[in-house]
């Protein structure tokens, strides 16, 4: 048979499952996913979907039909996400960009334009938690000014991945910008100080929450990246404030995002460390999403 019909045979048999899967795909989508995919084993993509297929148990084809059928991530089969106008290396060790957190790269781009125009000296900014690395590399592309970025995580295969995507996209921000990677929880340990913080960090009740969550997203993303225990839910978030404060210098800014249904509570036990000025910033869908700090 034909790469195409096998295509649309596949889709029609499993049509139900890969809706639900992957909420707003169609046969479209997948001859798209399939067509960029492959392309890289083909000398001649001309008649890609016109060309006979048979079928072969470790052929890429045949592994990227059988991971759609068990609902793995578009992004995780091919490897890459776009986010902020790059592309951007993914594995199961870190989170899927989402489009959404877009809107903090760019609180964080405005608030170095306003550091900026105040200061002489290279402004200085922490990633905490940063995963794939698509926060500071964004900024540090978006910004276009030298800057000294630290990216953080707890995870080192995490930062395997982060580095891979600095080093592909190095060129695309001032050369001499210097963008550093560190495996730490938090920012235990550290005696830098930043003029802007920026975090995605987990921020799902383990518990409460799950059934909030989408089945995908519960079963191929890292629970490390996703998940907090409802019992040291508000302790750990008065540690990462408590952390951000002692690291920001005066006038610091930090950003980071956050459950909707958790995000005044996050704000009111910030108060308690004498933040005071303090924002919600929505997302897309006009849900609470981003919570700002000023020192």
């Amino acid at each position: 048979m034909k790469l195409g019909e096998i295509t649309n045979n596949f889709f029609k048999e499993n049509q139900a499952k890969l809706e639900q899967n992957y909420p707003g795909i169609n046969l479209n989508k997948i001859k798209c996913e399939l067509y960029e995919l492959l392309t890289p084993h083909f000398l001649d993509t001309h008649e890609f979907f016109y060309s006979p297929y048979v079928s072969i148990a470790n052929h890429p084809i045949n592994i990227f039909f059988l991971a759609l059928s068990k609902g793995t991530p578009l992004e995780y089969i091919s490897g890459k996400k776009y986010f902020y106008e790059s592309e951007f290396l993914v594995s199961p060790d870190v989170l899927i960009p989402r489009n959404e957190t877009e809107i903090l790269v760019e609180k964080a781009i405005e608030e170095l334009k306003m550091w900026y125009k105040k200061t002489d000296e290279v402004l200085k900014v922490c990633d905490i938690g940063t995963g794939s690395g698509c926060i500071p590399i964004s900024i540090l592309r978006g910004f276009g000014k030298p800057l000294k970025v630290l990216a953080t995580d707890i995870s080192n295969e995490a930062l395997k991945i982060a580095q891979k995507n600095n080093f592909n996209l190095r060129y695309s921000y001032p050369v001499v910008s210097e963008c550093r990677f560190k495996c730490m929880d938090l920012l235990e340990g550290s005696e830098d100080q930043f003029h802007l913080i920026t975090s995605n960090p987990p921020y799902i009740k383990e518990e409460s929450d799950e059934k909030l969550i989408h089945q995908q997203v519960f079963e191929y993303e890292p629970h490390l990246a996703l998940f907090i225990k409802d019992k040291i839910y508000d302790d750990w978030f008065f540690k990462l404030f408590q952390d951000v404060h002692r690291s920001l210098y005066k006038e610091g800014v930090f950003i980071m995002e956050g459950h909707e249904h958790h995000l005044k509570k996050l704000e009111a036990i910030s108060h308690k460390l004498n933040w005071t000025n303090t924002e919600i910033i929505n997302d897309y869908c006009d849900r609470n999403r981003f919570l700002i700090l000023r020192k």
